[in-house]
């Protein structure tokens, strides 16, 4: 067995996996699409390489495009077999593909009159609807916390992640002709005390664990800091008359914005007169979904829905749907919040607003999630004193401030903490979604607390072993030990430490005091052992 690292190696996006179960059969963990800067953003048209006519299955943790994205064009390949999510991801996917079917198609358009008009080729879209619609048709809803076998030889289980609604952790039993190996895949993890979303569970033991570590060297505000430093902002905004413009992922950091704003309401600290612009129609659509999955809620927003509060809703609340009614928003005068997609900044609805108000000294931009490099928000959160938004420099007067608190991602401590949980002596965790410097950072932290655990940063399109737990003697007699002269043991042993150095070959506790109970007897003259 072995896995391709196909994204979210040494970066924060693009997440997918390609399980190779002894080439006979493959199937998919996550397909996600690369966000970023150009050069990330090419890696989505090497899709040929996730070999999407011989997949037999897809499983999906959560709905976010950068571990989902890349389905559609997956579609438009050839892929027809399963894919498998959460009820909630599964919904939340309905809109999300369409939209993002939607926006390749617009890029494409775009792309092709700018290339015709000095004389060059057109270009394709990535897909379009009818591969998001045929997408849709394969999703298939599991349960969390129910066991299932999907494949054979492959169990599945999803465990709540804590990240957004729908959003699971995935541990896999893959079972071959050599025993059993527990693969675990953390998926994006929440933070514990979440707005909205139950708190993350741990995964049952694994043998391998992909785990995320977005933020492995930060730690975020507490929610009540963050909360309140929002709407210290935003009254600050509404003495000066300027806007407050929101840069918000239309799935969990929307709807957790309007949580707190909801709450500021009634708590009487929201200006009366100040709307609050929804300026997304995919944040509007999923914030319905949020609605209409209170079983999703953790027990204190089932308790708000009890007492009869609407936690994601106020009077202040404007939903824009349309191009109109957007374009209607830059033409109120007075103090307003607007929150529009994406949370980036780097395309979207948001870029109008920021064109209209970043240059304007009354104004303050808040960002509340992750700025990959070389998008507009991270410009901004590094302190650019000008910015390209509609290939026009716009300067930067605005007040731009950066709230943590409001990330759906774990930080450093909480990473820990969660991993506390599954460290045991032969765990083998590849640390993902994460840019390299913070990889290695918070690998060497994790080393120190967990000694037992192996860790390691795979690279983009790194092939990795997965080694079965060894069977029982009465099970499979070993086999003699073969007679190797010194030459072959030498070059055996130069390709296992290529092979355990490159990471395709994963040895347990056991196995490794047996080669070196073997390496000892080599280096006394003893004949070679079979334990090697």
């Amino acid at each position: 067995m072995k896995i391709t690292c196909l994204g979210a190696a040494r970066t924060v996006t693009g997440s997918s996996y390609l399980l190779d179960m002894d080439h006979e059969f493959r199937f998919l963990v996550d397909c996600g699409m690369f966000q970023g800067n150009r050069q990330i953003e090419q890696r989505n048209w090497l899709s040929k390489s996730y070999k999407p006519r011989e997949l037999k299955a897809l499983f999906i943790t959560h709905a976010h495009i950068d571990h989902s994205g890349l389905t559609p064009r997956l579609v438009r390949q050839g892929y027809q077999g399963p894919i498998y999510a959460t009820q909630a991801t599964c919904e939340l996917l309905r809109i999300l593909w369409l939209d993002s079917a939607h926006i390749q198609e617009m890029e494409s358009e775009w792309q092709t009159r700018k290339n015709k008009r000095i004389g060059k080729k057109g270009v394709d879209p990535l897909y379009e609807t009818p591969d998001a619609e045929a997408a849709i048709e394969l999703l298939r809803p599991l349960e969390l916390e129910k066991e299932q076998e999907l494949l054979p030889g492959v169990r599945v289980r999803f465990v709540q992640a804590g990240h957004i609604l729908g959003a699971a952790s995935l541990l896999m039993t893959l079972r071959d002709s050599g025993g059993e190996h527990r693969l675990g895949f953390s998926g994006d993890l929440g933070r514990p005390g979440q707005l909205i979303i139950p708190d993350p569970e741990r995964l049952p033991l694994p043998d391998t664990l992909f785990m995320e570590a977005t933020y492995g060297t930060r730690l975020h505000k507490s929610r009540a800091d963050s909360q309140r430093e929002l709407m210290t902002v935003i009254k600050q905004a509404y003495r000066q008359g300027g806007n407050v413009v929101i840069p918000a992922f239309a799935v969990e950091r929307t709807q957790e914005l309007l949580y707190t704003l909801s709450a500021a309401w009634r708590a009487g600290d929201l200006p009366a007169d100040m709307p609050v612009y929804l300026d997304s129609p995919l944040a509007i659509a999923a914030t319905q979904i949020f609605r209409a999955h209170p079983e999703y809620f953790d027990d204190e927003t089932k308790e708000l829905l009890a007492n009869g509060d609407t936690p994601l809703d106020f009077p202040n609340l404007k939903f824009t749907p349309s191009t109109e009614e957007s374009r209607a928003i830059n033409e109120h005068r007075g103090p307003a919040v607007i929150i529009a997609g994406n949370g980036m900044g780097s395309a979207g609805r948001i870029k109008h607003h920021l064109k209209h108000n970043v240059w304007r000294p009354d104004s303050h931009v808040v960002l509340v999630g992750f700025q990959a490099q070389g998008t507009t928000g991270r410009l901004l959160v590094d302190g650019a004193t000008k910015v390209k938004i509609f290939r026009e420099d716009v300067a930067v007067r605005a007040t731009v401030h950066t709230i943590g608190g409001f990330s759906a991602h774990a930080d450093r401590d909480e990473l820990l903490a969660w991993l506390g949980g599954l460290a045991h002596p032969g765990l083998r965790v590849n640390v993902v979604h994460t840019e390299e410097a913070t990889g290695m950072a918070f690998m060497e932290i994790a080393a120190k607390r967990f000694p037992q655990v192996e860790f390691y940063l795979p690279r983009w399109n790194e092939v990795l072993g997965l080694t079965s737990a060894a069977p029982t003697a009465a099970a499979v007699p070993a086999p003699a030990a073969p007679s190797l002269r010194s030459g072959q043991v030498s070059a055996r042993l130069a390709e296992l430490a290529r092979r355990l150095e490159r990471g395709d070959l994963v040895l347990g506790e056991e196995r490794l005091h047996a080669l070196e109970k073997a390496l000892r007897g080599l280096e006394e003259g003893a004949a070679p052992s079979g334990e090697a």
